[in-house]
């Protein structure tokens, strides 16, 4: 649910917690954490400085250490629900059992054979996790696994072996076995990149490029630079500063990469507590509790047997897609919607659902809100089209009367003069003469009934021609300016706007008094805007008569707007909006 819809802080209802800014419980632990593997470091300088070991390669362990730790705090605590945090704080550890190689204590030696290569297995782990701290797909599973064993699994056969015929080829065969489960693992790094999309591949590509570049350099640099003379020293600062880059790129893939910060459940819950929350803020809140701007909230149309967004639009759901997850939500055993989410960043989807389960009330609320707007949505196309077909019915009366009963009174009137011009008595040919004016005057009416029924002129030679008819005849002096194109308007919205006129012409004639009418019509980005001003006694209101109670119904029907200004003895203003296409 990509689009920004970001609320003001003046008026966002979003709890303070929702937002981040209040500290929980899992803040509180992560800050005792850091607190203790603080503590740690210092006790290890300490251990590491009274054993007479290598106090320099301790500092730098420690140091190292501290920036895993640093860094596992900072990505768990930005996204409690994601693996990535606890699996650097998991290569911390793995640090720091390194680091017992240095400290010339006997007792802790056997955990640095054991666990010596322990970092690079961790460090695989967490480049085909990212970013969702979740392995997705077999062969990955397989791969972490392999390595798992390859580096603690064949560290403690060499360490069963040491001094003995086996330790030599152990050591051969965990090297080129290590060998090939880097290039296992650079294989599914390469088809991720190659089926990331580019704002993903961005965040990636120099991720996973480092990565392998620190994790084939490590077991590497002693190779490379022991033939050339460097000092143990050196190789060890090397290999520690490879490692100090790899907690640093993950934090920042995690910082950067859109991976925004998640929030407790607590405060989904304290949120959808709170009244007035809107439908746009439903998706908001929940994009927000996971961690994913592209989360989208779809509602269930049980009538239509679809999925609609928060505007009512149908929306297609494709469950094929595997960069895309869907979950769908219950509410007492109905479906009342669903939500997408990016699999790549929840490769779980039991906090989408737990999340989902929290809100499930909210989502049926808005799901009954959602069809809602696409019943008023249908509503109003039925009102339009009942509009329109109202001046097909009206133009089909009007045609009727012109082509049907009107001709025949003509007919009628020119028998009867025929009839009157041939008789011989004078009695008779008064009669016929007067029946003859009486079949004229009935057509005189029914031409004037068809011109109020729809005006010919309305339909040959379009609006601003009919309505120019109008304002000529009308007995108060009255201009008209018009700026329309008229092949930008709809059929319906023309006949709505010269209606309008002719009412309010009609009721200036009749009760305004006035002695003076301006008449504008203007077309400016889709609409219509039609003024009818005059400066008459005033008084005019919608609910006053029935003429403009059906052109207010009408243009409400049409979506438009219509606007009365009528104070005493002031004038009357009408103000009319109307869509150009309806």
């Amino acid at each position: 649910m990509s689009s920004d819809r970001s609320i003001s802080p003046l008026t966002d209802p979003t709890p303070r917690r929702l937002q981040g800014g209040r500290v929980g419980s899992l803040e509180l632990a992560l800050i005792f954490i850091g607190l203790l593997c603080g503590l740690i470091g210092v006790i290890v300088l300490a251990v590491g400085a009274d054993a007479g070991g290598s106090l320099f390669e301790v500092v730098e362990f420690v140091v190292l250490f501290w920036i895993w730790v640093a860094a596992g705090i900072c990505a768990w605590w930005r996204r409690p629900t994601n693996g990535m945090g606890g699996l650097l704080l998991i290569g911390a550890v793995s640090i720091l059992l390194v680091a017992t190689g240095y400290l010339d204590a006997p007792a802790l030696i056997p955990l640095y054979k054991v666990f010596g290569s322990s970092t690079l297995a961790v460090a695989v782990h967490l480049l085909l996790a990212f970013p969702s701290g979740r392995l997705r797909g077999r062969f990955s599973t397989f791969i972490v696994v392999y390595v798992y064993i390859i580096a603690i699994g064949f560290g403690t056969a060499r360490a069963l072996a040491e001094g003995t015929a086996a330790f030599g080829p152990l050591s051969f065969a965990q090297t080129w076995l290590g060998l090939s489960a880097m290039i296992m693992a650079a294989i599914v790094m390469v088809r991720r990149l190659r089926a990331a999309d580019p704002a993903h591949r961005r965040v990636l590509l120099p991720l996973f490029v480092y990565g392998i570049i620190a994790v084939v350099g490590l077991p590497n640099v002693p190779n490379i630079l022991f033939p050339l003379g460097a000092s143990p020293v050196l190789i060890v600062s090397l290999q520690i500063l490879l490692l100090a880059g790899l907690p640093i790129a993950f934090l920042l893939g995690v910082l950067l990469g859109s991976f925004t910060r998640t929030t407790p459940l607590e405060a989904l819950s304290e949120w959808l507590a709170i009244r007035g929350a809107s439908r746009p803020a439903v998706a908001q809140a929940l994009a927000t509790t996971l961690g994913d701007r592209s989360l989208r909230v779809v509602y269930r149309d049980a009538a239509q047997h679809r999925f609609v967004d928060e505007d009512g639009a149908e929306v297609a759901i494709d469950e094929t897609d595997g960069e895309r997850g869907w979950l769908q939500v219950v509410v007492d055993e109905e479906l009342v919607g669903a939500v997408e989410y990016d699999a790549r960043i929840i490769a779980d989807p039991s906090p989408v659902r737990r999340a989902a389960e929290v809100l499930a009330i909210a989502l049926d609320r808005e799901r009954l809100t959602t069809q809602l707007l696409s019943s008023n949505e249908a509503l109003t196309h039925s009102r339009i089209r009942i509009v329109e077909a109202a001046d097909r019915e009206r133009f089909r009366i009007a045609r009727d009367l012109h082509d049907g009963l009107q001709m025949q009174l003509v007919l009628l009137a020119i028998e009867a003069q025929t009839i009157a011009n041939s008789a011989s008595d004078s009695s008779v040919t008064g009669e016929v003469e007067a029946l003859r004016h009486g079949i004229d005057a009935a057509a005189a009416d029914l031409r004037h009934l068809v011109h109020n029924v729809l005006p010919a002129a309305l339909l040959e030679q379009g609006l601003v021609a009919a309505t120019e008819d109008l304002v000529d005849r009308l007995a108060v002096p009255a201009t008209l300016h018009a700026e329309l194109d008229e092949t930008m308007i709809a059929t319906s919205t023309a006949h709505t706007a010269y209606f309008i006129v002719a009412e309010a012409l009609s009721n200036t004639v009749k009760h305004a008094r006035a002695s003076n009418v301006r008449v504008t019509m203007a077309q400016r980005d889709g609409v219509m805007r039609l003024e009818i001003e005059d400066d008459g006694i005033g008084g005019a209101r919608i609910g006053a008569g029935v003429g403009l109670r059906g052109l207010a119904d009408r243009v409400e029907a049409l979506k438009g707007t219509i606007e009365i200004q009528s104070e005493p003895s002031a004038g009357t203003n009408v103000r009319v909006e109307l869509p150009c296409v309806s």
